[in-house]
């Protein structure tokens, strides 16, 4: 008299284990952490009080403004970037390139959270080793991500069976993988063009670059999704 589970309302899926369920939950998770991160540093920080860079909000503070590390984000900053770092770097990649490439951009995520750039903006002193390093791991974070969009995200394209919905996604990961490698590029152009450090434009670009970050990791949670359903159907 009874139905079925798998015919039931809220019956689960037929994955015992849930192993695919929190595979995907894991990445709709960095995803949202993605879109959120600029939305939490910039509306805590004060809409009056916009800074140069997501960055600066790791120091930034309007009670004390010119304290190395005092920013009233910070923890916020360090907290959400430690957790895309560790997800990245625990992740287990559906090929061996493409865990190398989440692994380095895991440890490059950490790195921007532990070597924070220089600070005040506008100190006229050398720049230092950690805001060299802060730097060169956010370069190497997007260039890691874009080559996991370019060449690695059809790895898992092939289990559709729509060729219509392979070329359709195999589009959109090519232009997020583009998207991706022109914000650090837009970022140091902007630097050598108009190397006004107080300017807004940098912050932009970043929040941008972190927005088709989130993108990749949804949309592509959305493909594994449908995959998924074919698997189990």
């Amino acid at each position: 008299m009874l139905k079925p589970p798998i015919r039931q309302i809220f019956a689960r899926r037929p994955d015992p284990l849930s192993v695919t369920t929190s595979y995907v939950i894991m990445r709709n998770g960095v995803g949202a952490l993605g879109l959120a991160l600029p939305i939490v540093v910039i509306a805590g920080g004060g809409f009056d009080s916009v800074q140069a860079s997501l960055s600066a909000y790791y120091h930034f503070s309007p009670t004390r403004p010119a304290e190395y590390g005092a920013g009233t984000m910070r923890d916020a900053f360090v907290g959400m970037l430690f957790a895309i770092g560790a997800f990245l770097f625990f992740y287990r990649g559906h090929s061996l390139q493409e865990d190398m490439a989440l692994n380095i951009a895991g440890i490059c995520a950490v790195l921007i959270a532990l070597l924070p750039m220089d600070w005040p903006v506008g100190a006229a002193t050398p720049v230092s080793l950690t805001a060299c390093i802060h730097s060169g791991s956010a370069i190497l974070f997007f260039i890691m991500i874009a080559y996991v969009c370019i060449f690695r995200a059809r790895d898992t394209l092939l289990i559709l069976k729509s060729h219509r919905r392979r070329r359709a996604f195999g589009r959109i990961y090519l232009i997020l993988g583009i998207l991706m490698l022109a914000t650090p590029a837009a970022v140091l152009a902007l630097k050598v063009v108009a190397p006004d450090r107080s300017s807004r434009s940098t912050l932009w670009i970043e929040v941008a670059g972190v927005v088709v970050f989130a993108s990749f990791w949804l949309i592509k949670s959305f493909e594994i999704r449908s995959s998924l359903q074919l698997i189990f159907r």
